[in-house]
């Protein structure tokens, strides 16, 4: 019951009247966990739902039950806070919002709407395959680049499925972050649908650059469940493991030591050799 109460107070707080406070809650909207589970047409229908229904009741309709738009707005960027608190593990706390939590909702739901209009005409370059593990650096360079760019169904960079830390701490939570986007990379919980969902989008993304080269060999167990954090990962440690720094050096030494001034060229002086 407290749960319920606590969320009829938030939508009074976002501008809805009694009468469609109550509304809301008969259609089964009546918690913020509740809220969390449902999508944005899915507000449209129960609005659409109420409204019809209350036209077909006529004169006999009760209450002064309303939709103004900037309460609705309200309404979906709320669903939207929900959604991104269980991402991230935090409880869904109904008294929270309220004030400036409101307005900094309202702002990220609508810059998540015009960033996923943009997103429909971008097609992100993609890195080259991986043909020479002795390349790596330049190619995570540009995966990371490349994955960053993608969003998926947890709302933000893709990037947050394969990094190093696999479970945030409190300190992780309360860390300056030069963005938004940073602090859900870091603090996105790595499980749930929107990760499995996430998890198996970015192995094909991954697999498609490795498999024609040599490190399909170290990421093709994984291949059955498409676990593409463990894949990633695990072909990262190997190329950035001790022995594979130590291979790449050798590499580099015996080009330099392979390498001989063999006299002043036209398009090739001594100054440009050393």
């Amino acid at each position: 019951m407290a749960a319920v109460n606590a969320f009829n107070q938030a939508l009074t707080r976002i501008g809805f009247n009694v009468d469609t406070t109550e509304a809301i809650i008969d259609q089964g909207f009546d918690t913020m966990d509740t809220l969390a589970t449902v999508d944005e047409k899915d507000i449209d229908a129960m609005i659409k739902n109420v409204r019809d229904t209350r036209r077909e009741q006529g004169d006999d309709a009760e209450g002064a039950v309303t939709f103004p738009f900037l309460a609705i707005k309200r309404l979906k960027a709320m669903r939207f806070w929900a959604t991104e608190l269980v991402r991230t593990g935090r409880p869904l706390n109904a008294g929270l919002f309220h004030g400036a939590e409101i307005t900094l909702a309202v702002n990220r739901y609508s810059t998540d709407a015009i960033r996923s209009e943009i997103e429909k005409d971008e097609d992100p370059d993609k890195p080259g395959e991986l043909s020479d593990l002795t390349k790596w650096e330049v190619f995570w360079e540009r995966w990371s680049t490349y994955a960053s760019r993608l969003r998926g169904a947890a709302k933000c960079p893709m990037t947050y499925v394969f990094r190093e830390k696999g479970v945030p701490d409190a300190d992780d939570f309360i860390a300056d972050y030069d963005s938004h986007d940073d602090y859900l990379v870091a603090v996105t919980v790595l499980g749930g649908a929107w990760y499995d969902l996430d998890n198996r989008r970015i192995y094909d993304e991954f697999k498609n650059l490795v498999l024609k080269g040599p490190g399909w060999t170290f990421i093709k167990a994984f291949d059955r469940f498409k676990d593409g954090r463990n894949a990633i990962l695990t072909l990262k440690r190997q190329c950035e493991g001790t022995s594979a720094v130590q291979t790449r050096k050798a590499s580099a030494y015996a080009k330099i030591a392979s390498t001989k001034y063999s006299g002043q060229k036209r398009n090739f002086t001594f100054d440009q050799y050393v």
